[in-house]
């Protein structure tokens, strides 16, 4: 028997063909902005899998919530420091 459930790395390919028009309706300038945005959520492909979510752009949302979160943090700390 087949798997029946693809695996989070073809989702994420198949999520991200989904919002093909979105990013078409983006400036062109913006275009390249929404790319980087996606690779960065791809860079926690391997935690979204292992979080077996229903949708597959839950994974891929807690990703970039995460990551920017992580950039925030190291940012108020550098703030902090050179405000010492």
């Amino acid at each position: 028997m087949g798997r029946t459930v693809p695996s989070f790395r073809i989702a994420e390919m198949q999520e991200v063909e989904e919002w093909r028009a979105f990013r078409k309706a983006l400036p062109k300038r913006e275009r390249g902005v929404f790319d980087e945005m996606l690779d960065t959520a791809r860079l926690y492909i391997s935690a979204s899998s292992f979080a077996v979510r229903t949708s597959r752009l839950e994974g891929m949302g807690m990703a970039l919530l995460f990551h920017h979160y992580k950039q925030l943090q190291q940012l108020s700390e550098r703030i902090e420091r050179e405000e010492r």
